[in-house]
């Protein structure tokens, strides 16, 4: 329940997802709240923007997101509006199951890919194949990219997987279509089946972002080793039809048969313990249950593998050796079928939700002006506590400079409650090292024992830095933890500036002119209001000033500026009160300070033309 309208939800996901089609926001029983396009924002952060004004009742949001490895996840959300009703329900439904298309899709696109990489395989380690064969496989594994493909954007790692998929199929099937005609050309087909085989690890799970580096490896060997029998028992199939002497062959094709279930079976069980986070889901999820029905077949085909080597082999009585081949293709038809299923579904381990809903209604509030405050970097968002013992609270604020809500918020192991946009009320009576922690992730804050006012001491500094002559320093600054540039500055008086981007751009400004390059490219100049120099990037009005620790030598103040908000920690020289080092944490700015040199001779000069 909140007290006054969204206007906006966003969903947290843990890896990278785009909008799906079919996003809803309704008033229940009503019509459409959604205003605008539904996007994503940071690459994990699906916004969906909402009416302003949408009054008191309940509302449901209805979800849909493609992730990088194809699959589409679903959600609701139901919130109501309004102080005394009762819980809202969900007016929409999400169905996160595969269609039809999807699982026809992929049904023809493993059993081409299979048969085309098995069949190459048999051809060059066992016997002749037919490259007619290899034409049929490649057009399924074609057709089968195409419809998996139609609605994927190619910038999605799936996307970009499934191109490659029917580009190189189009291509072998046009080589072994001409490779009758052109004998030369015959390998090549088979070249390109082998070219296959990487696909489905590429474009799968084991690539997930936080998942184990073995884990593509054993996917491969998986897939290799289940192409390797099902291609070659094709081959094998359509060798037994044909004249001569075939028992090389069939020992051949014995031994590697062999050594693909040992393999499949291995990498099989491997497989289960990474997707499944617990034996229980086996019959609790639907991915679990299809796995099930994925080992009967498994067990009865390797059931059928076992009595064509040590009985029918050993007598070489071909006519059961053709009808237990039709037999296990029969099965593999039905395995197949059961990993298309499988694949589209999203593993046990995902079943638990990875999002979390927020209610964007403006920037955290400022703190009383009795307390002191410090703030931190944790992830893309901003996390300031403020103190006055025994109360605190915690204000998060995204990059979107909105507070944060809907998040699970620790002061010192005691749980925080909501008092307002991004903001979290606790209390505690700890000093020292004070874990605050924020959506699972834990920071650390040092509390002191007491904090005294420190308003002279901030306007003795900030006058300070105004007199000296020229200040140079080092600049970290951080949009997300991906996202950081680091410069080099130097400020002179009275109003010259120069800043050197490391492995970027770099700038200077002199009065009302200034010139900017892009990586030691040509100087550009441009006009530009006069700055004073040198100025301190924490001027201007500020609250919250407060000594958090005296030492012999250094001081550390903290203050906050509501105009942002920005919330600032500085480390002076309690001699001189020069800044020392200074951090700074605002929406999607997370800069550090580190001050190299005061009042040395002037260096800034006009770039020769």
């Amino acid at each position: 329940m909140l007290g006054s309208a969204p206007t906006r939800v966003r969903i947290f996901f843990d890896d990278s997802v785009r909008p799906a089609g079919g996003i809803k926001a309704i008033h229940n029983g009503r019509g459409s709240v959604l205003d605008g396009k539904p996007h994503v924002a940071e690459g994990r952060v699906l916004v969906v923007p909402l009416r302003t004004g949408i009054g008191n009742g309940d509302y449901t949001v209805l979800w849909r997101v493609r992730s990088d490895d194809g699959h589409t996840l679903a959600g609701v959300l139901a919130f109501g509006v309004g102080a005394g009703r009762a819980p809202p329900q969900a007016a929409l439904s999400a169905d996160n199951g595969p269609s039809a298309q999807d699982v026809v899709s992929r049904l023809l696109f493993f059993a081409g890919l299979l048969t085309a990489a098995g069949a190459a395989f048999f051809r060059f380690a066992v016997g002749p194949v037919p490259v007619r064969l290899m034409l049929g496989a490649f057009l399924l594994v074609f057709v089968g990219a195409s419809g998996m493909a139609h609605d994927v954007s190619l910038s999605t790692r799936f996307g970009i997987v499934m191109a490659v998929a029917a580009v190189v199929s189009g291509l072998g099937a046009v080589l072994a279509a001409v490779a009758p005609v052109f004998p030369r050309l015959e390998p090549l087909p088979f070249i390109a089946g082998l070219a296959l085989l990487p696909l489905p690890t590429l474009a799968g799970h084991s690539l997930d972002r936080g998942r184990p580096l073995l884990e593509p490896a054993v996917d491969f060997l998986h897939v290799a080793a289940a192409s390797f029998w099902l291609g070659g028992l094709v081959a094998l199939g359509l060798a037994l039809r044909s004249s001569g002497d075939r028992a090389p062959m069939l020992r051949r094709f014995s031994n590697v048969a062999l050594v693909s279930v040992a393999v499949l079976a291995t990498t099989g069980v491997t497989r289960a313990f990474a997707e499944l986070s617990s034996v229980g889901q086996v019959w609790s999820t639907g991915y679990g249950r299809v796995l099930i029905v994925k080992t009967v077949l498994l067990a009865a085909l390797v059931t059928i593998g076992w009595l064509n080597r040590y009985r029918l082999l050993q007598r070489l009585s071909l006519d059961g050796l053709r009808r237990n081949v039709a037999v296990e293709l029969t099965l593999f038809t039905a395995l197949l079928a059961a990993v298309a299923l499988l694949t589209d579904l999203r593993p046990g381990r995902d079943r638990v939700a990875s999002a979390a809903v927020v209610e964007a209604k403006g920037p955290p509030p400022a703190p009383a002006a009795n307390m002191w405050v410090q703030a931190r970097e944790n992830g893309a968002f901003g996390v300031a506590l403020a103190v006055h013992p025994p109360d605190a609270e915690v204000f998060v604020v995204g990059p979107d400079n909105l507070g944060v809500n809907g998040l699970a918020v620790e002061v010192a192991g005691v749980p925080a409650r909501s008092c307002g946009a991004g903001c979290y009320r606790s209390s505690f009576s700890s000093v020292g090292a004070v874990n605050v922690t924020v959506g699972g992730r834990v920071l650390v804050f040092h509390v002191p024992a007491t904090a005294r006012p420190a308003d002279a001491i901030v306007a003795r500094a900030t006058g300070t830095f105004r007199r000296l002559r020229s200040v140079d320093y080092v600049e970290r600054l951080a949009s997300s933890p991906r996202n950081k540039v680091v410069a080099e500055f130097t400020l002179e008086r009275p109003n010259r500036l120069e800043y050197r981007i490391r492995g970027g751009a770099d700038g200077i400004i002199i009065g009302s002119r200034r010139w900017d390059r892009q990586r030691r490219g040509k100087w550009v100049p441009s006009p530009q209001d006069v700055t004073p120099q040198p100025e301190p990037i924490w001027a201007g009005h500020s609250t919250n000033a407060y000594l958090l620790e005296a030492t012999p030598t250094t001081y550390v103040v903290s203050f906050f500026k509501p105009t942002g908000p920005v919330w600032f920690t500085v480390w002076l020289d309690r001699r001189t009160f020069l800044p020392r080092t200074l951090r700074m944490t605002a929406a999607a700015h997370f800069m550090t300070h580190r001050y190299t040199r005061f009042n040395a001779p002037p260096t800034i000069k006009a770039p020769r033309s």
